[in-house]
């Protein structure tokens, strides 16, 4: 699913990754973790095709060092590739029902499948409302039901349950494992020691 072969990739003078290996099978629940500042989000930007390392080979689905903004990583970000980032990524101004249309462009659109997946993160009665109105932690689940309607075979996630009460926390746990049966592969960054429990693999940078 996916090869990285020795990496690296700097900012400035800071080295965040050297040398960097990893192999992730298909079908697989991997955790990356690690302080703050260990290149956590980097590797998962490289994964997502949102940044490339200054050196070194990355090959996703069988397709090697793509460049992000091409035709080829479009494509396969359109197609194979969910992301979960950290701030959401929702319009603010723009209601629920527009920020879940996002993730079924060029696909049929299914109002049903936008409540269905909004009840399955908890959030039955939200469609209409203003993105700018929900709490963050509301935000959060909105951003997720989006991952459920998008067609992919790799989910990357940020931080997936950083602004989540105990409950919702382990509503989505249930909810990546059920992911996972459906044969999609996930890597979650994560500082989260339950979700870190749930994990096949765990990868730990340090600084």
């Amino acid at each position: 699913m996916i090869q990285i072969d020795k990496i690296t990739k700097t900012f400035g003078n800071r080295v965040i990754l050297k040398d960097y290996s990893l192999e992730i099978h298909q079908n697989s629940f991997t955790v990356i973790a690690g302080p703050s500042g260990s290149g956590k989000s980097t590797l998962l930007n490289i994964m997502g095709l949102l940044d490339v390392p200054d050196s070194g080979n990355v090959t996703l689905l069988d397709q090697r060092n793509l460049k992000p903004f091409s035709r080829s990583a479009s494509t396969m970000l359109r197609k194979h590739i969910g992301y979960l980032f950290q701030n959401f990524a929702l319009v603010p101004e723009k209601t629920v029902e527009y920020n879940l249309k996002i993730a079924m462009e060029g696909y049929k659109y299914s109002k049903d499948a936008m409540i269905d997946a909004l009840k399955q993160v908890g959030l039955p009665n939200i469609l209409d409302q203003y993105v700018y109105q929900c709490s963050g932690g509301e935000q959060q689940r909105i951003a997720i039901a989006r991952l459920l309607l998008k067609p992919c075979d790799l989910i990357l996630a940020d931080e997936p349950t950083g602004s989540l009460d105990e409950a919702n926390k382990y509503l989505i746990f249930d909810l990546l494992k059920t992911l996972q049966k459906l044969g999609k592969t996930l890597v979650i960054v994560t500082h989260d020691p339950d979700l870190i429990a749930q994990a096949d693999n765990v990868i730990y940078l340090e600084t």
